[in-house]
Order: C-alpha cells, then structure tokens, then sequence
C-alpha cells in the first residue's frame, strides 16, 4: 500500500472467515488487486494531494502550457490540496470527493467554485487513465449550479462614441483596433510590421504579448488565435501613419512590433488601461470605469456582433474562438473577411435603406 509521511509502510486489513486454504487464496486475489501494474506514474503516489503534483509535473513536460495557464492551475491545486489531498487513492469514491468539496469554498465566486470541481475532475479523470484508481469516479461528482453575473459591455453606440471622442488620446490607436477588431490586447500588442499587409487591408495574429510582464510569445493563445483580420480604410490609414512616423530606421523595421513603449519594449497593460480609462470619461461614460475592463471590449464587440444577427460562423472567424457555445457542430467556418465597424455599419444601412 506504499508509505505514509512518515515513512512506514502502510497496510490493507480484511477479515475474512473461511478455511485455510480459501484465506490463502483471498489473500492472493487481495495483493494483485493492491499492487497490479499501473500505466501511470513510476513513483508512489498514493493521496491526491500526490497525485496532484504528479499531475502538474507531468503537464509541464507534456504539453506547450502557457505560464499564466500554468499559474492559474497551481492556484487551483493549491485550494484543493487543504479540501481532498489527504483522501486516498486505493478505496477513493465519489462520494468520498463529493462530501470533502461541499461546503468547501463558499467565500469565492460562482465561476472560481466552478473551477475547482472542473480540476479535481481533469486530475481524478487523468489517474483512471493512468489506472490509478480502478473506476472513473468523477461520473458522480456533481459541480455546484449557479449563475455568474453578466460581464458588463459597452453597446455599438458607445463603442462609436469612444472612437469619436478619444481620438486624440495617445493609445487611441491600440483601443481603436481593439474595438474594430474585437482581438485580444495582447493580439494586438503582439502585431509586427510584417504582419501588416497594407495592399490587402489585412492583420495576421500570429503572435502575442504578456502586457504585465512586456514579454513577447512567439504564438497566440490557442491555434485557433492564428487568424486573419480584415481592417476599415480608417484604421489602415491611423497604421500607415504611425509607420511613416516611426523612429526605428532598419532593414527589419519589418520584424518590429508595432506598438512599443518609450523604452522600446511592449507596451504595458496599464499604459493602454489609463487611456481607456480617459476615453470612457470623455464620452460620458465615467460611471462604467470601474465596472470595465480592457477585456471588456472583447465581449463588447463579440456581444454587438452577434445583437446585430451576424453570422456566428463569422464571429468565430474574427474572435478566434475554437466555438460558440455548442453551435460549434452545426457551423461551417467558410466566412471570413470582417471587422465589427464595416460589418454593423453595413447591416444598419441595409435596415435603413430597406425601411426608406
């Protein structure tokens, strides 16, 4: 049965009433059942608690994981570890997990709560995998139900009155693209000349940039990120100027970012934060400061596109998405070619020609 903290071996008791031969025989069945081969780790792991740290290490070896990606889990982890770590693996029940995790984090969100029974789940599903434990015992452990409150958004008419109004702040430009292309600001931040294609009025996301940390990542996201954006005739204007301004004079000017900070590295997330912050103050919006987020954008936009009936295949195509909801099957991603400005412009002067 492995070791405990201490060191000592740990042993499995049964009593049994039969005749010699028929203990021997039990206590046969008992030991391969206790020490069958398992596919899984090499080294003991006999609680969740080790099972957890085994599953992380096994991540980081195994998987391309972001670091944030990486962070979040073992925050995780380390929530659960206090709740369900000392529960062992051998006679492990659902109901044994079940009645560790309710009542367990009550002072959290709806969404965080959520998120621990979403990775006890991944790790327990993972340990049947490794043949860890004999059955897959999160078929019965039921996630807590509850509504989280609606990201708050900026609708299509105050959207425009941010590009109209905040046109002179000094990352307008970054905002701007944010809401025409409804992108990730890393996404953004992450552009190089290259990625520009001005003949075509295109953007590539094929990079990103850790705002907080002003690192720059060689890939997007998730492999779905990598997308082309088509961009207004405005925005591709706003690039070509602030091209024709640049103070980087080099054969691969083409290799730089487009939006760097004064000491020449990517911009920080709270540079381009306080300009959004000064633009939802210029058009009247100062009582959603706090509420918003540059994230908020993202779904402003996402949630604009779809109020207006544009087809979720292409919002898939703009945002990124691997899907929407579970509309996923039912979609064909043949439609690309849209910013959220040309696309409701168009649709509203459609519905009001059709009404004149």
């Amino acid at each position: 049965m492995g070791r405990d903290s201490s060191g000592k071996k740990k042993y499995d008791y049964e009593t049994f009433y039969g005749t010699e031969d028929e203990a021997n025989q039990r206590e046969k069945e008992l030991t391969e059942e206790l020490k069958k081969k398992k596919t899984g780790p090499k080294q003991t792991v006999s609680n969740i608690a080790e099972l957890m740290d085994f599953w992380l290490d096994n991540l980081r070896e195994s998987e391309d994981i972001e670091e944030s990606t990486m962070a979040n889990y073992s925050q995780l982890i380390r929530g659960l570890k206090p709740v369900v770590g000392e529960l062992q693996l051998y006679k492990l029940s659902a109901f044994d997990v079940q009645k560790e995790m309710n009542g367990s984090f009550k002072v959290v969100s709806v969404r965080t709560k959520k998120n621990y029974y979403g990775m006890i789940k991944r790790v327990l599903r993972d340990a049947y995998g490794w043949g860890l434990i004999p059955i897959d015992v999160t078929v019965g452990i039921k996630s807590p139900r509850g509504k989280e409150p609606e990201k708050p958004t900026l609708n299509y008419e105050q959207l425009m009155s941010l590009l109209e109004k905040g046109v002179n702040y000094k990352h307008y430009l970054i905002i701007r693209m944010l809401i025409v292309t409804g992108a990730r600001l890393g996404e953004i931040l992450g552009l190089r000349w290259r990625d520009i294609d001005f003949q075509r009025g295109t953007i590539e996301i094929m990079q990103t940039v850790d705002s907080k940390k002003r690192t720059t990542k060689d890939k997007p996201k998730t492999k779905n990120s990598e997308r082309f954006i088509v961009l207004d005739a405005t925005t591709l204007n706003y690039l070509q100027e602030r091209k024709m301004a640049s103070k980087v004079v080099s054969i691969k000017k083409d290799e730089h970012l487009v939006f760097l900070a004064d000491d020449g590295r990517p911009m920080r997330h709270k540079a381009v934060e306080i300009t959004f912050e000064r633009m939802l103050k210029k058009a009247g919006l100062g009582e959603l400061v706090d509420g918003l987020t540059l994230h908020c954008i993202r779904h402003s936009v996402m949630t604009s596109l779809h109020k207006s009936n544009v087809a979720f295949a292409d919002i898939i195509a703009l945002s990124g998405h691997k899907d929407i909801n579970s509309l996923k099957t039912y979609l064909h991603h043949d439609k690309t070619g849209i910013n959220m400005l040309d696309t409701i412009t168009e649709i509203r002067s459609r519905q009001s020609n059709s009404q004149s």
